[in-house]
């Protein structure tokens, strides 16, 4: 695959699922362009990704930690209700569930957050306490239930994500492979991540909140 922008600009795109703690692959799935990969009917490609690259742990009471490519109302309904599994993960301002409340920040204070309630998932709008802040960061997740707010200032939800979302950058930056060939060192073969495809990272949370494994069916 070719991406200009890269400084190795072609190679092998992959998305991924790593585990947090050991930034160890747990499985990946290779993009074979708009051709060769596609969507499940009624899901978008970063819902039928995320759902295959879980399937190993559904019905595990874990988490997934995922970028805005990936994160959707329907993808988190159906992996708490389906698959036994809770997401976390920042979402697009332009999503038609996003009220426009939530990303609108002219009225409100740097630093503090907003938060919505439905009975499966919080949204949570935060405010970034800095002059050059031009976005609101929204995040959603099936984990959270409660508007908790850190020693930091940023709610709990966010400080989480941080925490959470950098098994597979880790992983990329151990994946240099150097090939030898009659004693000369020649370019690797990368693997590539899209910008914006950040795959997803698992990690095991305690049954506080709620017990993913006996959601039902919608």
């Amino acid at each position: 695959m070719f991406i200009p922008n890269k400084p190795a600009k072609y190679g092998l795109k992959l998305v991924l699922a790593n585990d947090v703690t050991t930034n160890y692959l747990l499985t990946g799935i290779p993009y074979l362009g708009k051709q060769g990969t596609h969507a499940r009917v009624g899901e978008n490609l970063g819902h039928t990704f995320t759902r295959d690259l879980t399937r190993p742990y559904h019905h595990t009471n874990r988490n997934v930690t995922v970028d805005n490519w990936f994160t959707s109302v329907p993808l988190i309904q159906d992996l708490l209700h389906n698959c036994g599994m809770t997401l976390v993960g920042t979402v697009k301002g332009n999503k038609k569930e996003i009220p426009i409340m939530m990303k609108e920040k002219s009225n409100r204070v740097p630093g503090t957050s907003a938060f919505l309630f439905t009975n499966d998932i919080t949204l949570v709008s935060y405010v970034p306490d800095t002059a050059t802040a031009k976005k609101t960061v929204l995040l959603m997740s099936s984990m959270h239930t409660q508007p908790s707010i850190t020693g930091t200032g940023k709610p709990e939800m966010i400080d989480f994500y941080n925490k959470t979302k950098g098994g597979v950058d880790t992983f990329d930056q151990m994946c240099t492979v150097q090939l030898q060939q009659e004693n000369k060192e020649v370019a690797a073969v990368p693997l590539l991540r899209h910008p914006e495809c950040s795959s997803n990272k698992l990690v095991d949370h305690p049954q506080t909140q709620h017990d993913p494994c006996l959601g039902t069916h919608p």
